[in-house]
């Protein structure tokens, strides 16, 4: 055999192994096209090599059987599920991935898949489910550790070219999955008819080789998409710099309205002033009261900071341009830190309209905005220095909510040990350089804590692993003492144990009876008081003058999260809808006003390829879903503060955790959005009148249409 030759079969066979070592155990395309006859055919592809599944409109949204539980194939293996996926469209693509168990326990029946106004379909469904975003025209290879089963984690880590990747449901061990489904949108007739093609659905024992280098970049150097024209699309610095002049010059000569006090309250409704904010039910409706006594219902945006990073690693290819490491001008753009590598085109175009002197020019502007617009609050998330530059209300987002080293399920502590309550005294302090502020309204406690995604009651999930702690023992001593004896455990919970202290070390999979399923809930209950009242207790003890705003929750997924709520001064949800969630029951459960810390819509129709939680088909329409929502809201006597959701555009290739949604105030440019201006001017300044019964409510007649978010 020549050297030439021997080289040739040599790097063949490299390439095989190489080949199938990344490859790891394929499904067959073929199979799965045989399977799903009404969903998918095998065709010839134009982006990758060969034949893949295409994926038809409809069929994509009745979903696609990749594996079923057999004889032959008894169990998942390797530790990733991947799928290659290409979706040729204008809109990021929202794939789910559905794990499902035989003979599942009635825990199944409560799984809330998710929030927002999505429907459930009817019939069996998912024990576990994985909602991930690609996007469009790209592409992707799609990771899913099967580790995430065990459902103690809600995010899905990042991989190169994959957005978010969301995970709700119950815990299930990958040998008891008996089927997966993967399930394609969106799709809505005839708005949204999404194509698809898979090349591949394979096992892997690690994490698979990304793609090589694009040939050609996909965004351009003002973090804009490049295959997508739209009306407001920057073409060049030049443009970039007279659209900001034009636009701060209005904005520069905003006031607002005569009839509001320096605090955005109402002047025409009267209170005694105690110089901090409060709640008040005047016999009619609930109020906040501003510092100076004046009626005040909290109309604000989030995340408003100079700020809209997402990471870079691995898709550096995607960008026609990148600061260089020696780019003076640029190195605020550029971040590095625990996520890798973060570009901010947002940083980058303020930079190219102001240069050096970009973050005052950002105060500026936004401080004019807020008065232009008519927001009176600034919301979660936002930049401390720019709060304390605006002199505009406020409300607190307080850091690292106590925790512990062993958590009982997801991020929920072990809240009887002692380490607990020493993390509680540290969490509280940090309201010391607060409490004598007069522009905040109220501090929340946490964000959407991950335990009440879903109902989940949290007793039963301690026994999902024998792992100890402080909080698993005294539930067996509460058992002792409901219980009495160890055989009256036993004929409860359907047991054989020989001790008390046996049940510690078991493992269940489901609810071994009624009765334990009974018994759980009701520690559960006394779990999360202790979860509230020990933090509770310390920042009232720092800070008495500030309203305790709640934990946002995302949703209500069980009667746990009223009994969590007691402590609370008024009751935060983060209600997403095209109308606000029904915060009636809410104050009734509660007996407490309601405040709404997140809402948004969003559209594809400009910059960004996905709507986030609550789409609608235009700007036009984002603009009616705001005036919709907000005075809806506020003609409700228990709504007391709605924060829209945020203030800048995400950026296209995904923040820190893949959102790419079109829900800003403000685009990539700094320039609001024209239409949801005018519309929060107009509503912003009514909102008083719309609360009082001085002026009815607006109402829009909207499509409806999926939400693409993940």
């Amino acid at each position: 055999m020549n050297r030439t030759l021997f080289l040739v079969l040599s790097l063949a066979l490299l390439l095989a192994a190489c080949s199938s070592e990344d490859k790891g155990s394929a499904f067959s395309l073929e199979s799965i096209a045989g399977r799903n006859p009404d969903v998918a055919v095998m065709a010839e592809s134009k982006v990758f090599p060969g034949a893949t599944l295409h994926i038809s409109p409809e069929g994509g949204n009745k979903g696609l059987l990749v594996w079923e539980k057999s004889s032959e194939q008894a169990s998942l293996g390797g530790n990733y599920l991947v799928f290659e996926v290409f979706g040729d469209n204008e809109f990021s693509g929202v794939i789910t991935l559905e794990f499902y168990r035989h003979e599942d326990d009635r825990a199944a029946e409560k799984i809330v898949l998710q929030s927002g106004e999505q429907a459930v379909a009817e019939g069996e469904r998912p024990r576990l489910s994985a909602l991930v975003g690609v996007l469009p025209r790209l592409k992707t290879k799609v990771v899913f550790p099967l580790s995430y089963l065990d459902a103690q984690s809600l995010f899905l880590p990042r991989y190169p070219r994959q957005l978010k990747g969301t995970v709700s449901g119950n815990r299930l061990a990958p040998e008891d999955v008996s089927k997966v489904v993967l399930r394609f949108g969106p799709y809505s007739e005839p708005h949204f008819r999404p194509v698809y093609e898979i090349a591949s659905v394979a096992l892997y024992d690690s994490v698979p080789q990304p793609y090589p280098a694009a040939d050609s970049p996909e965004i351009d150097i003002f973090g804009q998409w490049k295959l997508k024209d739209w009306e407001g699309k920057i073409g060049s610095e030049q443009e970039l710099k007279e659209l900001a002049a034009a636009y701060e010059q209005t904005a520069r000569e905003a006031a607002s309205p005569s009839d509001w006090s320096q605090y955005g309250g109402w002047k025409g409704k009267r209170f005694e002033a105690t110089g901090f904010f409060r709640t008040q039910h005047d016999g009619a409706r609930w109020w906040l009261v501003d510092p100076e006594g004046c009626g005040f219902l909290s109309a604000g945006i989030d995340c408003v900071r100079p700020n809209s990073a997402g990471p870079i690693n691995g898709i550096e290819d995607l960008f026609e341009w990148l600061p260089a490491a020696d780019d003076r001008l640029y190195a605020e753009a550029i971040a590095v830190g625990n996520r890798g590598k973060m570009m901010d085109f947002y940083v980058a175009n303020l930079i190219r309209t102001h240069g050096s002197e970009w973050m005052n020019k950002f105060r500026e502007t936004a401080v004019a905005t807020m008065k232009l617009l008519r927001f009176n609050t600034i919301g979660n998330w936002s930049d401390i220095d720019f709060i304390r530059y605006a002199r505009i209300p406020y409300v607190l987002p307080l850091q690292q909510f106590p925790s512990t080293k062993v958590r009982l399920y997801r991020d929920f502590p072990d809240v009887f040990a002692d380490e607990y309550r020493e993390n509680a005294l540290r969490f509280a302090a940090q309201l010391e350089s607060f409490k004598d502020d007069p522009y905040l309204i109220g501090y929340f406690l946490r964000n959407e804590p991950e335990w009440a995604f879903g109902y989940h009651n949290l007793a039963y999930e301690m026994f999902g692993d024998n792992r100890q702690s402080v909080t698993k023992d005294r539930f067996v001593a509460w058992l002792e003492e409901r219980y009495g004896t160890v055989d009256k455990l036993n004929d409860a919970w359907a047991l054989s144990l020989k001790s008390f202290d046996e049940l510690r070390q078991a493992v269940f999979k489901s609810y071994p009876s009624p009765r334990a399923d009974k018994d759980c809930y009701d520690f559960s209950v006394i779990m999360v008081g202790m979860y509230v009242d020990i933090p509770c207790d310390e920042v009232r003890k720092i800070d008495s003058r500030h309203l305790n705003l709640g934990m946002r929750y995302a949703w209500l997924s069980s009667d746990l999260l009223y009994k969590a709520g007691e402590r609370f001064d008024v009751f935060s949800i983060n209600g997403y809808g095209i109308n606000p969630p029904p915060t009636a029951e809410i104050a009734r459960i509660s007996g407490k006003p309601v405040m709404i810390g997140e809402f948004h819509h969003g559209a594809t129709d400009r910059a960004l390829p996905a709507t986030g939680i609550t789409g609608v088909l235009t700007q036009n329409d984002r603009a009616e879903a705001y005036r919709n929502y907000i005075e809806q809201g506020f003609a409700r006597p228990e709504l007391i503060g709605m924060h829209y959701f945020q203030w800048v555009d995400q950026p296209y290739y995904g923040r820190f955790d893949g959102e790419n949604y079109n829900i800003g105030i403000v685009t990539q440019a700094n320039i609001p959005y024209d239409e949801l201006a005018r519309a929060a001017i107009t509503t912003n300044e009514r909102i008083y009148k719309v609360a009082a019964g001085l002026e009815e409510a607006y109402k829009a007649k909207l499509t409806a249409v999926p939400p693409i978010h993940y």
